[in-house]
């Protein structure tokens, strides 16, 4: 084992997420496309993450370069602030997040985005089962190494992979850390980082051609001079759909 220095989990991390870049490219120029045309169509995009995977829809919602056409779908008893041992058994537990998911008020064909990196959980598999009922079209952020070779803890036996429409890979491995600090032990996880570059990446994109076709749909920073002029009226038009800004 060589020696771990500042620079040990960039070195394994940055060349990590140009692969996941390349292998994910074909998928997101699909769902680049078919995001632009739901947006015209007057059509939002829903994120959810439980655990630390809750942390993705908070990155992408309501921020300085960020979609206003992003509906987050996330609970405090879902996220690691709620403590490890209450997320521990919430986020197995199927049936847990369909409230939240109800709140948003989902529209038939509307896209989905679900972040886990094991894409086992209970609550996971189940809200993705849940959003397919109601015509929702999911793609999983998930990493297929991790999720293929652990069994799910859903009474289904699905895993997240295996039920959403599109699969966005974060690549990684089994257990997520990528650093080995120790013998059988390892730091440094990749997902969250993964996914956040991947949603990113389709997001600017989106955003970008959106913006060219006249759609004023991006938040800029409230802290300059012109920032939060913009983004009131955008958020007037978001407020339509997002329960979290009424």
């Amino acid at each position: 084992m060589s020696k771990v220095t500042v620079r040990s989990y960039a070195e394994v991390a940055i060349p990590h997420l140009g692969r996941i870049l390349d292998a994910n490219e074909e998928t997101m120029k699909r769902l680049q496309k078919r995001l632009v045309a739901d947006v015209i169509a007057g059509k939002s995009l829903l994120v959810f993450g439980s655990g630390h995977s809750g942390i993705f829809p908070m990155e992408v919602y309501h921020r300085a370069g960020g979609a206003s056409f992003i509906v987050p779908i996330f609970a405090d008893y879902l996220l690691p602030t709620a403590g490890p041992s209450v997320v521990r058994v919430l986020e197995r537990t199927p049936g847990v997040a369909q409230a939240i998911l109800r709140r948003s008020e989902p529209k038939a064909g509307e896209m989905i985005w679900i972040s886990s990196q094991s894409g086992i959980n209970g609550a996971v598999v189940d809200l993705a089962l849940s959003a397919k009922e109601m015509g929702l079209f999911v793609v999983a952020f998930t990493s297929r190494a991790h999720s293929s070779a652990v069994q799910s803890r859903h009474p289904s036996g699905k895993r997240l992979f295996e039920v959403a429409d599109e699969v966005m890979d974060l690549g990684g491995q089994v257990g997520d850390a990528c650093v080995e600090i120790a013998p059988t032990v390892s730091a440094g996880p990749l997902s969250t980082l993964g996914s956040v570059f991947l949603g990113h990446s389709l997001l600017v994109s989106t955003l970008s051609e959106l913006e060219a076709k006249g759609h004023r749909v991006t938040y800029t920073s409230v802290n300059t001079p012109e920032g939060e002029k913009r983004n009131k009226a955008i958020e007037d038009q978001a407020q339509k759909r997002d329960p979290l800004l009424r």
